[in-house]
């Protein structure tokens, strides 16, 4: 029995070890997302800028590539990051998984050592009776 105590237990830690790990890839997954907006609403403010600015607007095209080049590669970061936070989630499940077979298994025993118990009892009482019986 105390071995699926603890057994339950390192299921729970394992369980809340990778709840924090997607907790922490989720705000990773976040802070990529406000960069490439705030590169976005930067562009946008620039070519709002450069509309009124002939130096500027000779200078937009590659500033628009330079621009489009970091949103690429912060896409490429997004897409690795939702694919390493899609694998964590699968690792969650498979956890909770875990967690829940022991919290069962765990029942089962408590029911088992009810049982037992309960079986004892009843040797012990039909004992007494046929002692009482054997002495009328």
């Amino acid at each position: 029995m105390k071995s699926l105590e603890t057994l339950l237990k390192v299921a729970q830690r394992r369980l809340d070890d990778v709840g924090r790990e997607i907790a922490r890839l989720g705000q990773h997954l976040d802070g990529l997302r406000m960069e490439e907006a705030r590169l976005i609403g930067r562009e946008q403010a620039e070519i709002a800028a450069a509309l009124h600015d002939i130096t500027l607007m000779a200078m937009m095209p590659a500033y628009r590539r330079r621009v489009a080049q970091q949103v690429a590669l912060l896409q490429a970061r997004v897409g690795q990051a939702e694919a390493l936070l899609a694998d964590t989630r699968i690792r969650l499940t498979a956890a909770y998984q875990e967690k829940s077979k022991f919290e069962e298994l765990l029942k089962r025993e408590g029911v088992r050592a009810a049982l037992a118990l309960s079986a004892l009892e009843q040797a012990a009482l039909d004992e007494a009776a046929i002692n009482r019986v054997g002495r009328d």
